[in-house]
């Protein structure tokens, strides 16, 4: 019976102890530095961990200073592998965060380890340290030089159902995926003739602020989000940009898609394949309740010919 009872308690502490540091890096992973859901993750996995470490020493006989010790340090050494594994698995798409986060992860597991396992820094261990540390750091640059230049998109599944949930239009385009409009239609990856990356920032700008295509022209938009609050980027004519920007401070919390455009956490990377097939001025901006009015928006639109276009910011 003993030996059944002291099995389940070690099962027990092992899923709170593990399932705790997926939590957290599952949290980091999809952005605990941006979304209230994700926070809430990282604190049960915390917690989860923390539990299942009090079992664990309890049973080892640790009590008081010494258990409060042994916690806090496996705590931190926790939250550094989450850190270290969540940053490392979504580097494709969170480069900026990534290039800070692990090096951090990993440099504070290898001292949490050293204190947790009560070992001294030996020379042996400083050069472990030292080396792996500058591999990671290394290898974290040259990743972030990589997908800096080579932007992977993240795919929004189920955004479209979230969006009919809401009641509500949007009223900048609300267009049919292959209906053609003032501004266009929706292009097809295929026929993508050009890539051009769009960058937003917490400044209320685009970089670039305008960008030049060709009549029938289908380019691939990837925007990237270099922020650390959600933007979007929405294609349209100044009149309806405007209409849905006043829509979006009446309604700050509707949610909406279409292939006209994107909303992007920070951090992320996402696409607009859009067929230029109409003549004149397309204006583009953030619709996000606020940003509009900040100045994250189309200027005064551009008077083309039949060969060109431009996208005014």
């Amino acid at each position: 019976m003993d030996q059944q009872v002291s099995f389940s308690r070690q099962h027990l502490a092992m899923a709170l102890k593990y399932g705790g540091i997926s939590f957290i890096a599952g949290s980091v992973s999809h952005g605990v530095f941006s979304g209230q859901r994700s926070l809430l993750t990282a604190g049960i996995g915390i917690v989860a961990f923390i539990l299942g470490m009090w079992l664990e020493n309890k049973d080892k006989g640790e009590q008081g200073a010494v258990l409060l010790k042994s916690l806090a340090i496996s705590t931190l050494l926790a939250i550094s592998l989450g850190l270290f594994t969540g940053s490392l698995q979504h580097f494709p798409d969170s480069p900026s965060r990534s290039l800070w986060a692990v090096p951090l992860g990993f440099a504070v597991s290898l001292v949490a380890l050293v204190w947790v396992s009560q070992q001294t820094w030996t020379n042996s261990i400083r050069r472990y340290g030292l080396a792996s540390f500058a591999v990671v750091l290394v290898g974290s640059g040259l990743a972030y030089q990589y997908y800096s230049k080579n932007p992977v998109v993240v795919h929004d599944h189920g955004s479209e159902q979230m969006a009919s949930t809401t009641g509500h239009e949007h009223a900048a385009a609300g267009h049919a995926h292959n209906t053609e409009t003032a501004i266009g239609l929706p292009g097809k990856t295929e026929e993508v003739e050009r890539i051009v990356v769009v960058d937003m920032s917490d400044t209320m700008r685009f970089s670039p602020e305008n960008l030049h295509v060709k009549q029938g022209e289908t380019v691939r938009l990837v925007v990237r989000n270099t922020g650390k609050i959600r933007h979007e980027l929405t294609l349209g004519t100044i009149a309806d940009l405007k209409d849905h920007a006043a829509l979006m401070l009446k309604h700050p919390n509707m949610q909406h898609t279409d292939p006209n455009m994107v909303q992007v956490e920070p951090g992320e990377v996402k696409e607009v394949v859009w067929k230029f097939s109409q003549a004149g001025a397309v204006d583009f901006a953030c619709l996000q309740p606020g940003h509009f009015e900040a100045g994250m928006k189309a200027g005064r639109p551009h008077i083309n010919s039949q060969s060109n276009k431009t996208l005014a910011r």
